[in-house]
């Protein structure tokens, strides 16, 4: 039950009351014709009206590139120094929508399994993150099909949801959340008990029941061929995606030492599964986006019982053929439906 409520009109108070208590802001900010999350300079360069981002919030967490590791070479001997990650400045991330709150804690599972990931977690320690409920999503949404909602509360530490006479109500789950609450009480006002909210409605495309059991029994289907023949295997859509997390290890090296640095790869490269041999155990288009579906809608489900997608729609926009990942979804519960 929301609380408190912010008039839109006091945004800038809000962002300037979290900098006077020493936080960082982070925000949806217009950067070269696009919107992506950005540390807020000018209060009022920041749109909570941004319905998706070109990137999630993700990279605030697991940035794209990061040193692990440094060396230096000397007369024959080797010293290595790990480069752990400084203690992350205290952090609140201000406007992203509840599918991007909602990949989170399906990266904890992740990034806290059979070893735990500091680089990950520390920042997630600093970090509040308050979500936006969608109040007008689009064609490309379909959180519904994956089990959120346009108001979902996963992964977010603080839920603003419009209402009709442009306030946002204050709904927090966390001490995190409670914090910033505190923060900006000069800022915020009593909730009213009839506020009006504004929140969008997102069909549901698929049956995630019905997909599942498909996927397993199907490996060898025609449909991958089918439905991978246009896919230009360039990871655009893992690159945009909140819960992609694979990434590669290289070190960049001379004479004097180097720096091992960890960065975003993506399974629909060419390139990813090569061995050193040569041999690549998925050459093929539909081989590689075979797996990442299988992978979203299935392997992960069987080790951590969480889908691996948000619906958040970004590798559909991204994607320079249109290649709908929902689409392909859907058309595997066709599949399903027609083969019972």
């Amino acid at each position: 039950m929301a609380e408190f409520k912010l008039n839109e009109a006091k945004l800038d108070e809000l962002v300037n009351a979290l900098k006077s208590e020493g936080y960082r802001v982070v925000a949806p900010v217009e950067e070269e014709g696009v919107f992506v999350f950005k540390e807020v300079v000018d209060p009022g360069e920041m749109r909570l009206d941004v319905l998706r981002t070109a990137r999630s919030i993700k990279e605030w967490f697991f940035p794209r590139v990061e040193p692990t590791l440094r060396y230096k070479f000397d007369r024959g001997s080797v010293t290595c120094k790990g480069e752990m990650p400084q203690s992350p400045p205290k952090t609140v991330i201000i406007g992203c929508r509840p599918c991007d709150s909602a990949s989170l804690p399906i990266l904890d599972k992740l990034f806290d399994w059979d070893f735990r990931d500091e680089y990950w977690f520390k920042r997630r320690e600093a970090t509040t993150v308050v979500a936006v409920a969608c109040d007008a999503p689009d064609s490309y949404c379909f959180c519904t099909s994956v089990g959120g909602s346009p108001d979902g509360t996963a992964g977010s530490d603080l839920l603003m949801r419009k209402t009709v006479g442009g306030c946002y109500l204050f709904e927090s789950f966390t001490k995190k959340g409670w914090s910033i609450i505190e923060t900006a009480k000069g800022t915020l006002e009593p909730a009213g008990q009839n506020e009006k909210v504004l929140v969008g409605e997102v069909p549901k495309r698929f049956d995630l029941n019905s997909v599942k059991p498909w996927l397993d029994n199907n490996f060898d289907h025609d449909y991958w061929k089918e439905i991978s023949y246009k896919c230009l295997s360039c990871g655009a859509c893992a690159f945009v995606c909140p819960t992609c997390h694979c990434f590669d290890i290289q070190d960049e090296a001379d004479l004097q030492g180097g720096v091992r640095l960890k960065g975003w790869d993506s399974c629909c490269l060419p390139i990813f599964t090569r061995h050193g041999s040569g041999y690549n155990p998925r050459d093929t288009r539909d081989a590689r986006y075979r797996q990442r579906v299988m992978h979203k809608f299935t392997y992960y489900v069987d080790k951590f019982g969480l889908t691996a997608c948000v619906g958040c729609g970004r590798c559909c926009v991204s994607c320079p053929i249109d290649m709908n990942i929902c689409t392909v979804v859907a058309g595997a519960a066709e599949l399903a439906e027609t083969s019972t």
